[in-house]
């Protein structure tokens, strides 16, 4: 990544020093220099405060950061503890079960269901391995697809211990991000448009995206944002009351600050939650296993 980098610093010099502006050599290299920081440097030269829009891309990419870093923190633990027990499983129903398979067939007599069922699914996974793995693997990149968004992107807003914290941290981003643009300069439907490219869930980013079209003719930025029905009330009534005051900026700074603060306190109210939950997730599986393997004993 420094590496990377460094490249293209040097090649935006180069750009720079033979009269390009600032903005397009950046625009040049998109996976190192993200949409927003291109449009706030754009703004800031057009302006003439090319410092402040720096301090300002500056605060926002680290608050983000921040937020970012909260969220993939509370998803590590369990998923990479369901990713163990699912590898467990997997190994015990391929490797254990099947040692135990011939004594159980010795005791000729009705295997408990449970037992039947390990067993046939221990089967299962050995008679049709190649079948299950490439479903596996299409369903892995079937996430980046866009039935694959819409699908794992509606499971977020549905799951109860996913759905706070996604609509929390989305209304942090949007609120964050808005602001800064607008406080840069950057027009609001440009600004909208570019908000919806750095939404992770994409029915937020089709919100935002209708939310551009109806501001195009003439509509309030916070009438889109309550009809589609993703967004808290406080972030579309705090608007409209910003839209109607003409302080939208400082109404999104203050949304911004509110939402960091609701992510923080719902990330850690997720991992208190999960982490009795998972415990019981494994408990069963464990134990499960256990019991198909001891009540023919």
């Amino acid at each position: 990544e420094n590496k990377r980098l460094q490249d293209a610093l040097k090649e935006v010099r180069i750009s720079v020093e033979k009269g390009e502006t600032l903005a397009d050599s950046m625009a040049e290299h998109p996976k190192v220099f993200p949409g927003i920081m291109v449009n706030m440097v754009a703004a800031g030269e057009a302006s003439g405060s090319l410092e402040t829009a720096m301090d300002r891309v500056a605060t926002q990419l680290e608050k983000s950061h921040k937020t970012q870093a909260m969220v993939k923190k509370a998803m590590i633990y369990p998923i990479a503890v369901c990713v163990v027990a699912i590898i467990v499983t997997v190994v015990m129903l391929v490797k254990v079960i099947p040692s135990y398979e011939d004594m159980f067939t010795q005791l000729d007599t009705e295997l408990p269901w449970i037992t039947q069922f390990y067993v046939n699914l221990s089967h299962g996974i050995i008679n049709y391995w190649f079948i299950i793995v490439p479903i596996i693997i299409v369903i892995v990149f079937g996430i980046k697809t866009y039935a694959g968004k819409h699908f794992f992107g509606k499971i977020a807003l549905k799951l109860p211990l996913l759905k706070t914290l996604t609509i929390k941290s989305a209304s942090s981003m949007m609120a964050r991000t808005l602001s800064t643009l607008m406080g840069a300069g950057v027009p609001l439907i440009e600004a909208v448009d570019i908000v919806s490219n750095v939404m992770t869930n994409i029915y937020f980013k089709e919100a935002l995206e209708d939310a551009r079209e109806e501001i195009t003719i003439g509509m309030p930025l916070s009438r889109p944002l309550q009809e589609s029905g993703l967004f808290p009330p406080m972030v579309y009534q705090m608007i409209r009351i910003g839209e109607e005051s003409g302080n939208t900026e400082a109404m999104l700074d203050k949304l911004a600050d509110y939402y960091d603060e609701e992510v923080e306190m719902e990330v850690q109210s997720l991992m208190a939650a999960m982490e009795p939950i998972i415990i019981v997730v494994l408990a069963v599986v464990v134990g499960g296993l256990i019991a198909a393997c001891m009540m023919p004993m």
